[in-house]
């Protein structure tokens, strides 16, 4: 399993991707779009609290391990 930043996963993914991504972060974090961009363009940092679910959702659907840095 590969380890990557969220930024980086960001990155990789296609356009239908990435938009399902913030969903799920939105969703599952309970957060605004806005903030879940912050997160995916690395210009906010995830509180602590939530980074275990972020994780959780990004091994599920993308098979990825978040590195937090």
């Amino acid at each position: 399993m590969k380890e990557k930043t969220l930024k980086e996963l960001w990155t990789e993914l296609d356009p239908e991707a990435q938009a399902r991504l913030l969903g799920l972060i939105r969703k599952n974090l309970f957060t605004t779009t806005t903030t879940a961009m912050a997160y995916v363009r690395g210009y906010r940092s995830i509180p602590e609290r939530k980074r275990p679910k972020l994780a959780e959702i990004v091994i599920k659907n993308h098979s990825v391990k978040l590195k937090f840095s």
